[in-house]
């Protein structure tokens, strides 16, 4: 093999069997209740004291002129209106190996992502009390795996093999 690279031998035959037993499991059970973790870490994201990105990133401040016309006690809440997306995060099981998080709501690519909407046949948008041609709003990610994330998904990994060994 070109390039570089690294290779690793286990030589301890109770290793061995213990790293063959785990290859043979069934972890679905494992990827459920990552689902679930990741699920709500995510959902978290959208408490009025968190509204940051995985990585630590504070939300995009709202639009001064949105933030007025909503409901009084969310005017300094992001990506909060019904809650409806905080609502449709959801996880779903792929294979034993896979777990997927996200949504299916349409505009929820938009605030992870960021974008600029405008309006279809030439019609105008209402927003802040007036019409306008487009409206661009920032990221504001809401999935992903922070640093803490990443490190209790490990723990549950660890407890998860640690119990196996106990069957």
């Amino acid at each position: 093999m070109a390039g570089s690279f690294i290779t690793i031998s286990v030589e301890d035959a109770a290793a061995r069997a213990m790293l063959n037993k785990l290859g043979q499991m069934d972890t679905a059970p494992l990827m459920r209740r990552l689902g679930e973790r990741i699920q709500a870490w995510t959902q978290d994201r959208f408490d009025a004291n968190q509204q940051q990105a995985p990585d630590g990133t504070p939300w995009a401040k709202l639009n001064p002129k949105y933030a007025q016309n909503k409901p009084r006690h969310l005017q300094n809440r992001k990506l909060t209106l019904s809650g409806h997306l905080r609502k449709s995060i959801r996880w779903q099981l792929l294979d034993s190996q896979s777990v997927l998080v996200g949504t299916n709501v349409k505009y929820a690519a938009i605030h992870q992502f960021g974008g600029t909407i405008r309006p279809k046949k030439g019609k105008a948008l209402a927003f802040g009390g007036r019409f306008v041609q487009s409206v661009t709003i920032p990221a504001r990610p809401y999935l992903g795996i922070s640093e803490q994330d990443n490190k209790e998904i490990r723990e549950i990994i660890k407890d998860w093999v640690l119990e196996q060994q106990g069957d």
